[in-house]
């Protein structure tokens, strides 16, 4: 998959045909199925993935390999966004390395998770649908002069902790009353209020951001939230998210004209019972890691990084 992805740009220019698309994953492997169940599979949809396949959930494997066979087998009916999530650091502390040790024994675990990163690595990071539709796991930057300043990011890449590729996976949208950049919380990129993204629309001719990377209380019912004027979506496609019991949506995209058609189908939590008392759906939060995998995590990081 690393010559599929770097024969790609690191900016993706998709055709106005309709197509799907998904946020936030976070290793829901039977509801990424009820997904492609309910809005048909590649090839009779075309389908855009925004990141953060990895991480949180426990079939974050299963969720990566699926995705790796489809985009192999569809590459003009899949296309896929790398998220934060799809980071050495992060995939160290948030689930995925103990996934892949648990999976395989030994040292192969460590082997199938550095070939994950490697991939990861060669991702495309942004979007634009259309010509109208700018897609981005987090957003904007305030280094985005011009969509075309994307293409600019040499790959593979390590995620910096700040720049262009660093926003584009990790920024978020203030909160309605902020305007302008701000720093945030999460202690790494920034928030952009609606001014912003109103100045970003206008210079680069789009007319919707679509974005996920962040799940908050409003979008709860709905698994989305429309803001600044209409112009920026947040989604999220993660069902019950550590236990949130949160709703869930992915958006069908439809260009009749010069205007956009967005629909929302919308995936309720209530609808789907506890399989066990500390599971839902099948899913479950990863273990602890182990005082045993927190030494090999230490080593690995130092030695990817330099």
């Amino acid at each position: 998959m690393k010559k599929a992805f770097l024969e790609q740009p690191a900016l993706l220019e998709i055709s106005n045909e309709p197509i799907t698309v998904v946020a936030d994953m976070h290793g829901q492997s039977i509801h990424l199925l009820r997904i492609f169940l309910t809005n048909e599979a590649p090839p009779n949809q075309k389908y855009l993935f925004l990141g953060d396949y990895v991480d949180r959930g426990s079939q974050s494997v299963v969720v990566m390999c699926l995705l790796f066979c489809m985009k192999h087998r569809y590459p003009q009916h899949v296309f896929l966004l790398r998220g934060n999530h799809e980071d050495v650091n992060t995939t160290l502390n948030y689930g995925f390395y103990d996934e892949c040790l648990e999976q395989w024994k030994n040292d192969e675990g460590e082997k199938v998770w550095r070939m994950f990163i490697d991939t990861f690595n060669c991702m495309p990071l942004a979007a634009v649908i259309g010509g109208k539709v700018f897609c981005a796991h987090g957003g904007i930057s305030p280094w985005l002069e011009s969509l075309e300043d994307i293409n600019s990011i040499e790959r593979p890449l390590v995620v910096p902790p700040y720049g262009l590729a660093c926003d584009l996976l990790w920024s978020d949208p203030a909160q309605p009353e902020r305007n302008g950049w701000g720093l945030s919380h999460r202690g790494i990129s920034f928030t952009y209020g609606k001014s912003v993204v109103e100045e970003f629309c206008a210079k680069n001719d789009i007319a919707l951001v679509i974005r996920g990377h962040q799940l908050f209380k409003e979008m709860y019912p709905q698994g989305c939230v429309l803001r600044f004027g209409g112009r920026l979506i947040s989604l999220f496609s993660a069902l019950n998210y550590e236990g949130h019991k949160n709703n869930s949506s992915v958006l069908k995209l439809e260009f009749v004209g010069q205007r956009v058609k967005v629909k929302q189908v919308l995936y309720r939590c209530r609808h789907y019972a506890p399989l066990r008392s500390n599971e839902y759906l099948g899913f479950r939060d990863m273990k602890s890691s182990s005082g045993k995998n927190e030494k090999r995590k230490k080593g690995r990081l130092e030695s990817l990084l330099g």
